[in-house]
């Protein structure tokens, strides 16, 4: 279909749409529709009309329902009051107090209700009525507590009766119970305030026991005649518990105030507090101050009678002081040994404790006065504390361990012992007081005394073992025709290494710590050794083969160094040993080797070495005694042979063997770390790290030799007190 009819067809529908008698059948249904809206509006208007008129109705029944039960309400209640009254003012000439205070609670109680109405006469005479009756009861009531708190023993006053009254005055307000409770406590309490008066004798610091004797008699007899009559919301017996500790509190204040007191003085009256404290907190399974924050004031402060002492706890902290230094006195003037040799002699003249005793006193004296402190304080009397503690760890580190420099045992056991003692200190301190204890700056002289005394030892063993270093020196080694078995000053070096070995662990316990003097000692020993080797050059085979047998006799004896028995050492270690001694032998195999033919030479010295083949070769050449003439010869068949094999590196122990050493042994240089890399024995500058840094890294044995630091309450009973103490008893001051 084309557009022009599709727009016909269109116009078509329009015009029939439009057509007026069409339009003229909508409208007039439309105003039929309107009509019949309206009649609905109508309609809905009576509809709701009639609504109201029954809603009103019953609305006004309800106001009548709701007016008529208040009422009815209000005339009971005052049918009630009246009866209460009735009955209160018929007990009010008895001492039924049981009976009274129900009736004075049941017109209390009824009063509330009818206050609106008292503008009423009737009402407003029953009111004043009632309120005379209270102040009746009132007046009857404070005179039968009167009697009670002033009990003369020709009238005795009926518990039970008392007991009533109490009921009474609970119903009489809390104002009224407040008074009495207080006149109880004042009454109670009388006594104390007269006898112990801080301006009289027996109100001073040394009568502090006295006081809690008092009043525990006083508590008892309040617990067994008298805290059963009060009712238990009244919390009587906790009320005079603060109360007394309130007035105490006060008094020690003032005493405290007027002068310093002595410190036995101070320590027992704080203990005879505390001790009356914890017994209050057992007695009321609650903490103290939880006892004390009770008040007839409604305050809820918490506070203690025990922390008036604290800002005066300075003097036990100063009379820890001089104790620790009448302690370290008898040590401090102490005369080092002048050496080894001498220690040992005094050992078999009376054999020395395991742990010297001024080590031994010192850590001990700290748990004591730590315990102690705990219990005194744990906040700004403990961190005095510390620090006193710190002031004389470095001074005994100084003046005792410094002094003689032979105490290895305490130095070692000092340094271990000062981690356990801050952590101890850390878990007692009052947490705001933890972050501010540290023993840093001593953990740190101890291990620098610690270095010192090992360093010590180390130059007492050079020292023992000089004479057959020297013996080495004085032998013809290439005059030697043959080998005779082990050398004569194999026997002098071995029995040197062994005296100062067994010193050192008769007075050290710990195997890490002998372990770590042995790792030390391996590298002293193989240090001087090789260098008395190495100036006794030439050697000759005879000589190197010599040398060879001797090393195996020295090496036995270093295996023995950390047990008597070599068998019971560490795999590591005994690694570690043969590590060291392990290159002497290696450079004494390659002297063996003949010059000729050079092959032969090369072989041997390529073959312990094939991965670390040196540039330098002559060293060997010198130490071997080969004539200045051939040993061009051999260097340039080395080079030859060796110049297109790029297997081999240019690095070796031997190239840095120094074929002119020292007369005398830096210690601190040449005791190789356990850990570290042996060319320290062939030169000084190889990059060893000094004593100190040794002392921290520890021995290679770091697994089979870590030790967990006990407890500090570990270490008393490791040491054996009571050993100690006979020890310490003989001992001459």
């Amino acid at each position: 279909m084309g557009l022009r009819e599709e727009i016909a067809k269109l116009k078509a529908e329009l015009k029939r749409d439009q057509d007026p008698g069409k339009m003229s059948n909508i409208q007039s249904e439309i105003g039929q529709l309107m009509l019949q809206i309206n009649v609905i509006r109508e309609k809905a208007a009576e509809a709701e009309a009639i609504v109201k008129g029954i809603t009103s109705d019953i609305q006004r029944l309800d106001v009548a329902k709701s007016n008529l039960t208040t009422t009815i309400q209000t005339l009971e209640r005052w049918a009630m009051l009246k009866q209460a009254h009735q009955q209160l003012s018929q007990l009010l000439p008895t001492r039924r107090y049981k009976e009274i205070s129900q009736a004075l609670a049941a017109v209390m109680e009824l009063l509330g209700p009818l206050k609106p109405l008292s503008s009423i006469p009737t009402v407003f005479h029953l009111f004043k009525a009632a309120e005379n009756d209270r102040k009746t009861v009132q007046e009857k009531v404070a005179v039968e507590m009167d009697a009670f708190f002033r009990q003369d023993p020709n009238k005795p006053v009926d518990k039970r009766t008392i007991s009533e009254v109490c009921l009474a005055v609970d119903v009489l307000g809390g104002d009224f119970r407040n008074h009495i409770i207080e006149r109880y406590l004042q009454l109670q309490l009388a006594e104390y305030r007269r006898i112990f008066r801080a301006t009289d004798e027996a109100g001073q610091l040394d009568n502090v026991p006295r006081r809690y004797a008092w009043f525990r008699r006083v508590l008892k007899h309040h617990d067994e005649e008298d805290a059963m009559l009060f009712p238990d919301s009244w919390q009587m017996t906790r009320l005079l518990v603060a109360n007394f500790s309130e007035c105490t509190r006060s008094d020690l204040a003032n005493v405290l105030a007027k002068q310093a007191p002595a410190v036995s003085v101070l320590l027992d009256a704080l203990q005879g507090t505390l001790d009356f404290e914890s017994g209050m907190s057992r007695k009321f399974g609650m903490p103290f101050e939880e006892v004390t924050s009770l008040s007839l004031r409604g305050g809820t402060s918490k506070w203690v009678i025990s922390s008036i002492f604290d800002k005066y706890l300075s003097v036990y902290v100063e009379a820890q002081d001089r104790a620790i230094s009448d302690m370290l006195s008898a040590y401090r003037g102490l005369k080092s040994r002048s050496s080894l040799e001498s220690a040992i002699q005094e050992e078999t003249d009376a054999p020395a404790p395991t742990i010297l005793p001024s080590s031994t006193e010192l850590f001990y004296f700290y748990g004591q006065q730590l315990d102690q402190c705990e219990k005194y304080s744990k906040g700004e009397t403990m961190k005095k504390l510390s620090q006193v503690f710190a002031k004389w760890l470095r001074i005994y580190a100084d003046d005792v361990l410094l002094a003689g420099l032979k105490p290895v045992r305490k130095s070692l056991e000092g340094r271990d012992n000062l981690q356990e003692l801050e952590e101890r200190l850390k878990d007692k301190i009052d947490p705001k007081f933890r972050e501010e204890i540290s023993f840093q700056d001593q953990r740190e002289t101890f291990s620098s005394v610690m270095s010192t005394c090992i360093t010590a030892i180390l130059r007492e063993l050079e020292t023992a073992c000089e004479p057959a270093f020297a013996a080495i020196l004085k032998t013809p080694w290439m005059h030697l025709e043959n080998v005779s078995g082990r050398s004569a000053y194999v026997v002098d070096l071995v029995g040197s290494i062994k005296q100062v070995a067994e010193a050192v662990r008769g007075r050290v316990e710990s195997k890490k710590y002998i372990r770590n003097f042995a790792d030390k000692a391996v590298g002293v020993v193989i240090t001087k050794f090789t260098q008395s080797v190495i100036k006794s050059r030439p050697l000759k085979k005879i000589g190197a083969e010599q040398i060879l047998l001797d090393v195996q006799a020295v090496k036995a004896c270093l295996l023995d160094l950390p047990e008597p028995h070599p068998e019971n050492s560490t795999t590591i270690y005994t690694k570690y040993v043969t590590k060291n001694t392990g290159q002497l032998e290696t450079m004494l195999k390659v002297i063996l080797a003949p010059d000729d033919p050079p092959e032969e030479l090369l072989s041997s010295y390529r073959g312990p070495f094939i991965h670390q083949f040196p540039k330098g070769r002559s060293e060997i050449l010198d130490l071997k005694g080969t004539p200045r003439t051939d040993q061009q010869r051999l260097l340039d068949i080395f080079l030859s042979v060796t110049s297109t094999n790029s297997e081999l590196t240019d690095t070796s122990f031997l190239t840095h063997i120094d074929m002119d050493p020292p007369a005398s042994v830096d210690i601190s240089r040449t005791v190789i770390s356990p850990v570290g890399s042996s060319a320290s024995l062939f030169s000084p500058t190889s990059g060893v790290a000094g004593l100190p840094s040794l002392l921290r890294s520890g021995s290679t044995d770091s697994t089979e030799r870590s030790e967990t630091p006990k407890a500090f309450g570990e270490f008393r009973r490791l040491v054996n007190f009571a050993t100690r103490r006979d020890n310490i008893t003989t001992m001459p001051h």
